[in-house]
Parts: structure tokens; C-alpha cells; sequence
């Protein structure tokens, strides 16, 4: 209750305790784990300092009840003034913990709390690590009444990774399996089309401890680096299995932040691990129903409803930020539902919203808090950022001149090609159309605010847990940019309309992307930009979609007329530069 503040119960079916050994765990620094001095640095218990349960019970209403499943049960109750009372209980095999009303009695300590919202999705974050370190476990989580998580024990980690974050992005993972030294690292890591705004789906556990450690997000980013755009992460979940001795748990009270002995090392093997698994070397991830690929097959999952069309590989490739995929990495072909993608018969995007500001039929003023306070407090912010490894832009003395460009036509199946008196230039149409529509979102001086438009078959977007319960804090947010958005089940969520620009785009990539920049962080983007600049991404033409001539005249007279057009949101460059000279000495005529 109030995400975990109020009140949190605990459950297992394990062993359970005696009367002896329970009355024993709310004692500081009981333990029944170490018998030798010498067990402290090889212990594989996730605890054993008896630290936890008597903190807990000195500053929170407590109880534990607890059975070994012969007799009766044991039932202790602490109340935080350091009175104990042990009594018999009826209790299945197993242990429970309540923990009320925490902190009740250290008012100072209670205000440093965080909202209900943010310990709640501690809470789920915590659960969900667990439940990858543990596949074989059963993991429920209810709160209010309402299931959160709900995760039968899996028959292996791919299982549960596509119980956690379905079977399409589990498909995208890779069999991590590599033995170095002293190490041995196994599990499952996404290819690099498939990245988060954070790190919240980098699960490492080590000798089945779900932990932190800098070498190991190190070694993860090493990996990556080259293949995907610095502020996004590919989701993991990886074992290491390492001697007890070569690896210190004592670092924090929760065990969770642990050092190595060699940080160079682990660091090392695990960025060897992943990389020859993303690398094409690795087993691709599970077959439709979720289960593992049996290791003697070979080859990339595909199914058998997925079409040889170039829907899926293109949502993959706009997957904004990715580029330089490794040469022989084979990614599966991911179904989609079919939907309107904004196409006339002719083949050509439709230009209604995506190059006008005309109101469809279906348009309406947003009736929830419009976009004027992210425009103003942005208007700063939008400019475009300096990031490692981008591209180098051009600046806006450099660009083609409105007055003087001549659009040519279409190339490279997503590329437009300008010609001006002294230069040709070729235009990335996605990456200049986003620009372009983030100004328009961003512009505070624009004559109305975008429309909200209704979609004539909402969308039914279903989420992973830790996203579900942001997007269920999130709603009135998600109206400020312009998704009327409601609750459709447990995880479940209907999207009813969006803002006019994104109606016949990418509505579901939008709102998945935009949930998980909710919940990351990035250097030199606030909040409100980066939500913004998903909106831009996903409502953007993209590679190979045949535009009209005057489509293009339209999408580069608006990028030109943008307040930075030299680069993109992100910091990529838009646009190629071919001096009339260049090109005349390439053709030996000097």
C-alpha cells in the first residue's frame, strides 16, 4: 500500500524456520549462515549479517510468521519500541513478513522517503530483477488489489525474459555463453537495433545475486560502444559465475553494489561475452511460445505468419538511436498488427499531417493541458546537442539556401537530392522531417497548438510491468503531449487519440518509447525534450517511404525554415554536401 510506505507483505513457499531461528532473526547480527570465520568469503547466501529484519522491525509495525511445515507455526511481532512477543501461528511451509506503517517513529527519517510512485517502482524494479536472477521462481506482486507482476516459475531465463518483456524483443536477444579466467558469463543480450532510454533492463547477477557493479555496466557499454548512440542501452540479462573469494558483497548493507578483485578483468570478459554474442556468433532467443531454441538448431527464428515485406526491418532500423550494425548480424523478422501507415494507393506518404497544419476530419482542440509550458521551457533546450560519436553537423551559413535549391528527386530509398548553383546536397528525409516537426512542437511562437486527433480504431497497446506502472502515474502527463490514453486491463493500455502529426504514424512506438524516456535520464535533455523529440521520431517520414515531388519541396522548405537545421534532436547530421568541383574532379574533368 502508498508503494510500500504504509504497508508491504512478503510471502514465500521455502523452507521456513523453527521457533529458535525465527525468534533469533529480528536479533542484530544473529545469523545462521556463517559457522567459521572463513564462511564470510565464500558465503552464497543473498544475506548473513542479521542486519536486515531487526532494522526493519526497530522502525516499522512488525510481523513475521514463519513454519517448517511439521507442527505449528512461529509468529513474532516487534512494534518498534524494541518489544518482542513470540507466540505459536497456523502457517503454511514457508515465511511471511508485514512490515506497517515504516519509519512511523522516526518522523525525520520518514520525510526523506520518496513519493509513492517512485518507491513503487522501486519496488517493481527490485521484483523484476529478482525474478531474472531466478527464473525457476514464481513471482507475484499485488498491489491494491491489482496484480502487477504475475510470473510463473520458467523453465529457463529466455522464458522469462519473454514473460517480462514479450516474446518480440526476446526473439531479439542472443545467447550470451563465454568462460575466461576465472569467469563465466552466460545469459541473453539484445541486439543493438533494440535499446532503452535507460538502464533499467540490464539485469547482471553474479552467483545468483542480482547487483550493481561498475566494471560489469562498463563491460556491457564496451560491448555496445560503436553500434548504438550514447545515451541508450540494450536490454541484458547475464549470470556471472565466479569464486565466492574473488568477489566482495560487503560494500553495501542490501549486497547489491559489489567489487571485484580484478575490475579490469570482469570488465574484459564481459564485454568478450556479449559481443560475440551480438556479433552473430550467439543463439538467437525463443521460438513463438516463448521457450528456448533447441542449441542443435541454427539459423534466426522465423515465423511463419511474417511477411517478406520490409515493414519490420525498417521499425527496426528507425528504432531511434541505431546505427552501425555488426555486418553478419541476423536479425529475426518481428509480425506486426496491421494498421493505416498514412499511404495513399499510389504508394506516397500522405502529406495531410505530416506537411500541413490543416485540421483533418477527425481533429480537435486537446481538451487535457496543452503543449505551451513544454514549448516555452524548452524553446532553449531544442537546440541540438554535442554528443560522442555523432557525426559532424554544418552550420546553418552552410546549408542550402532556400531561394536557390532546386529538389531534384528521391534516391537511396529515403534520401532526397538538392542541387543549388555550387553544390548538390542529399538530405536524410527522416532525420530532416523529425527536425523539422520538433520545431513545430517546440515553436512558442506558433499560431495554435497541433491538433488532437481521434484514431478511427484506437490502439490497444499492451505493456511490460515496470512500463505499466509508469504509464499508470503517467496519464495526465501523457495528455500534456497529447496521448488520451486509459487503462485497458492489468498491463493494458487504450490509446484513443493523439496529436495529428503522429495519427497515422507509429502511435504504439511513440507511446512505448515515450513511457521509457519517462523513466530514464540523459545528459543535456530535460524531460519534456526528449518526450518531445519521440513524439518527432515516430511521427517522421521514414527510410522508404516514397514521397511526391511536391512532398519534398514541402519537408525541406520546413527544415530549412526550422530554428536548428544542421542537425538533428540527437545530434546526428541531416544532411551531405557534393561540391560542384568535387564532383567535376571525380569525373577527371579538371
Amino acid at each position: 500500500a502508498d508503494g510500500g510506505r504504509e504497508r508491504m507483505l512478503v510471502r514465500d513457499d521455502g523452507s521456513g524456520m523453527g521457533e529458535e531461528d525465527a525468534k533469533l532473526s529480528v536479533l542484530r547480527h544473529a545469523t545462521s549462515k556463517i559457522r567459521a570465520a572463513s564462511d564470510i568469503e565464500s558465503v552464497m547466501t543473498l544475506g548473513f549479517r542479521g542486519e536486515a529484519l531487526p532494522s526493519i522491525a526497530s522502525v516499522s509495525s512488525f510481523s513475521l510468521t514463519t513454519s517448517i511445515g511439521e507442527g505449528a507455526g512461529t509468529n513474532v511481532l516487534a512494534d518498534g519500541t524494541g518489544n518482542v512477543s513470540v507466540s505459536p501461528a497456523s502457517h503454511p511451509k514457508g515465511t511471511t513478513v508485514l512490515v506497517d506503517r515504516l519509519f512511523y517513529n522516526v518522523p525525520a527519517r520518514r520525510a526523506f522517503l520518496k513519493s509513492a510512485r517512485a518507491e513503487r517502482a522501486a519496488v517493481v524494479e527490485t521484483m523484476t530483477n529478482l525474478a531474472i536472477a531466478h527464473p525457476g521462481v514464481m513471482v507475484r506482486l499485488v498491489e491494491g488489489g491489482n496484480e502487477v507482476l504475475s510470473l510463473p516459475a520458467a523453465n529457463d531465463l529466455i522464458e522469462r525474459l519473454a514473460q517480462l518483456y514479450g516474446v518480440g524483443k526476446a526473439r531479439a536477444m542472443r545467447r550470451v555463453d563465454h568462460e575466461a579466467g576465472a569467469y563465466k558469463v552466460t545469459g541473453y543480450a539484445a541486439l543493438p537495433s533494440i535499446t532503452e532510454a535507460s538502464r533499467s533492463r540490464q539485469t547482471v547477477s553474479v552467483n545468483g545475486r542480482w547487483v550493481r557493479a561498475e566494471a560489469l555496466s562498463k563491460g556491457v557499454d564496451d560491448a555496445y560502444r560503436g553500434t548504438v548512440a550514447a545515451g541508450r542501452y540494450p536490454p541484458v540479462a547475464l549470470r556471472v559465475e565466479v569464486d565466492p573469494r574473488q568477489v566482495d558483497v560487503n560494500v553495501h548493507p542490501t549486497k547489491q553494489l559489489v567489487r571485484f578483485s580484478d575490475e579490469k578483468e570482469v570488465r574484459q570478459v564481459v564485454s568478450e561475452a556479449v559481443r560475440k554474442a551480438i556479433q552473430g556468433t550467439g543463439d538467437p532467443g525463443p521460438d513463438r511460445d516463448g521457450r528456448g531454441r533447441d542449441p542443435g538448431t541454427s539459423g534466426p527464428y522465423s515465423h511463419p505468419d511474417s511477411e517478406g515485406g520490409t515493414d519490420a526491418p525498417l521499425a527496426a532500423r528507425e528504432h531511434h538511436p541505431t546505427e552501425g550494425r555488426p555486418a553478419n548480424e541476423t536479425s529475426p523478422p518481428i509480425p506486426t498488427a496491421k494498421k493505416p501507415t498514412g499511404t495513399n494507393k499510389g504508394g506516397s506518404v500522405s502529406s495531410d499531417n505530416l506537411f500541413g497544419t490543416s485540421r483533418g476530419s477527425g481533429s480537435r482542440p486537446p481538451k487535457a493541458p496543452d503543449l505551451s509550458e513544454q514549448r516555452r521551457r524548452i524553446q532553449q533546450a531544442s537546440a541540438p546537442l554535442s554528443r560522442a560519436g555523432s557525426a559532424p553537423g554544418v552550420e546553418r551559413g552552410g546549408l542550402p539556401r532556400l531561394r536557390d535549391l532546386r529538389v531534384v528527386g528521391q534516391i537511396g530509398a529515403g534520401y532526397i537530392l538538392v542541387d543549388e548553383p555550387m553544390a548538390a546536397w542529399i538530405v536524410d528525409q527522416h532525420v530532416a522531417h523529425e527536425r523539422a516537426l520538433l520545431d513545430r512542437l517546440t515553436d512558442p511562437e506558433a499560431e495554435r497548438m497541433p491538433t488532437i486527433q481521434s484514431l478511427l480504431i484506437p490502439e490497444v497497446v499492451e505493456l511490460e510491468p515496470q512500463d505499466a506502472a509508469q504509464a499508470a502515474e503517467s496519464l495526465e502527463e501523457l495528455s500534456v503531449y497529447g496521448f488520451e490514453v486509459e487503462p485497458f486491463g492489468k498491463a493494458s493500455f487504450r490509446i484513443n487519440g493523439v496529436i495529428s502529426t503522429l495519427a497515422q504514424r507509429d502511435v504504439a512506438g511513440a507511446f512505448r518509447q515515450a513511457i521509457s524516456v519517462m523513466k530514464g535520464t540523459a545528459s543535456g535533455m530535460s524531460r519534456e525534450e526528449r518526450i518531445l523529440a519521440t513524439i518527432a521520431c515516430h511521427s517522421a517520414v521514414k527510410l522508404g517511404d516514397r514521397l511526391s515531388h511536391p512532398e519534398m519541396e514541402a519537408l525541406i522548405r520546413e527544415w530549412l525554415g526550422s530554428r536548428y537545421p544542421a542537425t538533428c534532436p540527437h545530434g546526428r547530421s541531416i544532411c551531405y554536401r557534393l561540391d560542384h568541383r568535387d564532383i567535376a574532379r571525380k569525373l577527371d574533368r579538371h
